[in-house]
């Protein structure tokens, strides 16, 4: 697939591809977690063109998107727009489980959400042969069968997927937003990303600098980085500074004063003997059937230690796994999947396969090893993009990025993913930019009060100047569950 070196060039003096009318827009819910959330919104679809290097030859394919009109009777002119993480999850899905990282936003300026193609109602690239695994994935008896097992359900979701994948990646995206803003008559933009919508945004920056007022990046990636390679050590960090508080809170300690031993213990167990658990599910609470095995166990540590709200129930299900009941890290891993929401793997793979592995070089395999994730989920990625169609791609996207956008800049002190030294790089080169770093904080910042509050201040100010920040002072990570009841004295 030939790259876009041509677009940076005549982009901007570019005409509009789309008509100048406004786009008709409808009422509309905005769901998540199976319906249980709903937020009020006004809905459309922009058809915009499969390739935006020949639009005639491939066809269009339809943008869901929505805009939480503003409480004001008069809106500023300049909305925030949301761009969603995974990737491969729906902005509208992120935005509706997440609403009250905005609530403040939303009462002076519109909230524009734009499901990037590939995922939610914009041409989902969703792959069957992955969900036929189901929640927890796989279940192997080596890392080496687990993976093939991943790699095959992956690669069988080429043949499922109703458009050429090549065309679902960053360059494309943001061309898409574009499209929007003309068609929805902004003339500037704030935008928030939150994990790889970091990347997004700041791509949608290095393009249109003239339309956007603002950025906040929320678990940021820099753009020079190769997202991978880091995901186990960095997870494994996070996981050892969870240990290390266990250790220095006397009643965490006293409950569970080997802990890491004990993980190390389960995971050897379920190596040899994986476990069938039955446990009835957190939302709907139908009896459901999983099997856990050493790589069940390490994808739900994974995803617990995420958030230090999920983190404080680790010890005890640990704990209690040790004792041979699976049910409690059975039934926070099927919690964590729905908070999570859908993630479209087919999109998943479009943006991993052309943007990140294809720049990793050579893989320290011994130090993916040393983890307790394995190497298991670099050699997924390693192995599905061997094959993977290779996408679009700006000559440009994974060049350094320098800007005097007025930018701030959020990262959780433990996140597992995106730690807070890629903030720390960003910032660099950003002069306008502030760094809050949220004391033993995960991944993804916005939900937090206080920092909910600093980004509406911020959007409302244009500027990092005179920002109050000093409430993060006071942020605390959740308190360590000692028992199934909850935290200790």
């Amino acid at each position: 697939m030939a790259r876009w070196s041509s677009f940076a060039a005549v982009a901007l003096a570019a005409p509009a591809l789309v008509p100048a009318e406004p786009l008709p827009l409808a009422p509309c819910q905005l769901t998540a977690a199976q319906g249980r959330i709903e937020v009020d919104a006004q809905c459309g679809k922009l058809p915009v063109p499969l390739d935006w290097e020949a639009p005639a030859a491939a066809g269009d394919i339809e943008l869901a998107l929505a805009v939480v009109p503003a409480l004001a009777e008069q809106a500023l002119p300049d909305p925030l727009v949301v761009l969603a993480g995974g990737p491969g999850q729906a902005a509208t899905e992120f935005y509706a489980s997440s609403r009250s990282a905005f609530d403040r936003v939303v009462r002076e300026r519109d909230v524009l959400l734009v499901d990037q193609r590939g995922t939610g109602g914009s041409a989902a690239l969703a792959c069957d042969s992955v969900d036929a695994l189901g929640p927890l994935g796989p279940s192997a008896p080596d890392e080496a069968g687990w993976v093939a097992t991943w790699v095959r359900a992956v690669l069988g979701c080429l043949g499922e997927l109703p458009h050429d994948p090549r065309f679902f990646t960053t360059s494309a995206a943001v061309r898409d937003l574009e499209a929007v803003r003309q068609r929805l008559g902004y003339q500037r933009l704030n935008l928030y990303g939150i994990s790889y919508g970091t990347r997004v945004a700041q791509h949608y920056l290095r393009r249109y600098p003239e339309r956007v007022r603002t950025l906040v990046l929320d678990g940021v990636l820099p753009p020079t980085l190769a997202l991978g390679q880091d995901v186990a050590p960095a997870s494994q960090a996070a996981l050892d500074a969870l240990l290390e508080r266990c250790q220095r809170d006397a009643a965490c300690e006293q409950a569970f004063p080997h802990l890491g031993s004990q993980f190390q213990a389960v995971l050897a167990r379920l190596a040899s003997e994986p476990a069938e658990v039955v446990v009835d599910h957190p939302l709907t609470g139908v009896a459901t059937s999983l099997a856990l095995d050493r790589h069940a166990v390490a994808g739900i540590t994974r995803l617990l230690v995420y958030s230090p709200l999920t983190a404080s129930l680790w010890p005890p299900a640990i704990a209690a796994a040790y004792d041979g009941d699976y049910v409690p890290l059975a039934t926070q891993a099927m919690a964590v999947a729905e908070a999570v929401g859908e993630i479209a793997v087919g999109l998943n793979y479009a943006v991993l396969c052309t943007e990140d592995a294809p720049f990793w070089g050579e893989v320290d395999w011994a130090a993916q090893a040393a983890t307790y994730m394995g190497r298991g989920f670099a050699a997924v990625t390693q192995g599905v993009c061997r094959e993977w169609p290779r996408g679009v791609l700006d000559d440009d996207l994974k060049a350094p990025l320098a800007s005097d956008k007025p930018t701030l800049l959020l990262s959780g002190e433990l996140d597992p993913v995106t730690p807070p030294r890629y903030g720390s790089a960003v910032a660099a080169q950003f002069p306008s930019a502030l760094h809050v770093v949220g004391p033993g904080q995960g991944h993804g910042m916005a939900v937090v009060p206080c920092v909910a509050r600093i980004l509406s201040d911020f959007v409302a100010a244009g500027s990092v100047a005179e920002l109050d920040v000093g409430c993060v002072e006071r942020i605390r990570p959740a308190p360590l569950f000692v028992s199934k009841l909850g935290p200790g004295p």
